[in-house]
C-alpha cells in the first residue's frame, strides 16, 4: 500500500469516526448550550462569563447543567462557583455551587482524552422557569489564588435541557 492511500484511509475512519461520535453525542432534548473557552485556560477572579438564552416555554419541566473542561495541570480537586440567574422579568437569583472535579484520590472525574477532562454537573433539575424568554446567566469563579488567575480550566458551558 502506498503512503498516499494509508494517509487516506486514515483520513477516512478519521472523518468517519468523528462523525458517528457528533451523531451519537446530539440531544433532541438540547434547548441551549454553550461554552466559553479560557485563553491560556486562565480565569482571572474578576472575569465574568455570559451566557444569554431563551427558555421557550414556562410550562415545561428542565434540567439545567453546568460543563467544565479542566487540564490534568488543575491544582485543585473543586471549583467554587459564583452563578447569577438574571430573568426576563421577576427575581434574580444568586448562588454558590462547589463542583467536584477529582475523587478524593486524586482521579479526575467525566470523560478524559489526553490531558483534558469535561464534566457535565447537574445544577437545577426538574425546574420549572417562572416566565419564558431571554434569561442572563453570569459565572465567576470563586477559587482564591495568589495572582488572581485560576489556572488549568480550558473552557466552562451551560446547558439546558428539556426533562423527559
Amino acid at each position: 500500500m502506498t503512503v498516499h492511500r494509508l494517509i487516506r484511509r486514515f483520513s477516512l475512519s478519521g472523518i468517519l469516526f468523528v462523525g458517528i461520535i457528533l451523531l451519537f453525542s446530539c440531544n433532541r432534548n438540547t434547548v441551549f448550550s454553550n461554552y466559553k473557552t479560557l485563553k491560556g485556560a486562565r480565569w482571572h477572579q474578576d472575569s465574568i462569563l455570559r451566557f444569554d438564552m431563551t427558555v421557550p416555554d414556562s410550562t415545561k419541566i428542565y434540567n439545567l447543567f453546568l460543563n467544565v473542561r479542566n487540564e490534568g495541570r488543575y491544582a485543585f480537586s473543586n471549583l467554587w462557583l459564583f452563578v447569577k440567574i438574571i430573568p426576563p422579568k421577576g427575581l434574580v437569583v444568586n448562588d454558590t455551587i462547589e463542583l467536584s472535579l477529582a475523587t478524593p484520590e486524586g482521579k479526575w472525574l467525566g470523560y478524559g482524552l489526553g490531558d483534558l477532562y469535561d464534566m457535565k454537573y447537574p445544577y437545577k433539575q426538574t425546574t420549572f422557569f417562572p416566565a419564558a424568554g431571554y434569561y442572563r446567566f453570569e459565572v465567576r469563579h470563586g477559587m482564591r489564588t495568589d495572582d488572581g488567575f485560576l489556572r488549568g480550566i480550558r473552557d466552562f458551558g451551560i446547558t439546558l435541557e428539556r426533562s423527559n
